[in-house]
């Protein structure tokens, strides 16, 4: 759990923590997260997963999404990748580049 203390990685008022915390995405049914990384760069947190939730993809069957907030909780962008278009079921991890430069996601597809 995140305090409203100061940390290396991410500095906080409690106006920040009030923002940040609690963030809800997704819908009525499972979401799974497997990969959560902050990019200093970018000032991003990215979040990868998979849902099963027909209101958060288009249908209730396994969907990988990506998303990113700001470290004050603001929604940047999301995408959600169906897995009959895309064959791309569950983001299941992430791991920056050496040099911090790129972000691999690695998932599974459709079958």
């Amino acid at each position: 759990m995140l305090s409203s203390g100061s940390n290396a990685l991410f500095p906080m008022s409690d106006q920040c923590e009030y923002k940040l915390l609690p963030i809800y995405a997704g819908g009525s049914s499972d979401e799974r997260v497997n990969c959560i990384k902050y990019d200093p760069l970018s000032g991003l947190i990215l979040v990868g997963g998979n849902t099963t939730s027909d209101n958060f993809a288009p249908a209730a069957n396994d969907h990988a999404f990506i998303f990113a907030i700001d470290v004050t909780g603001n929604w940047q962008w999301g995408k959600f990748y169906y897995n009959v278009s895309y064959a791309f079921s569950n983001v299941a991890g992430c791991r920056f580049s050496s040099d911090a430069s790129s972000l691999t996601f690695q998932g599974m597809g459709n079958s």
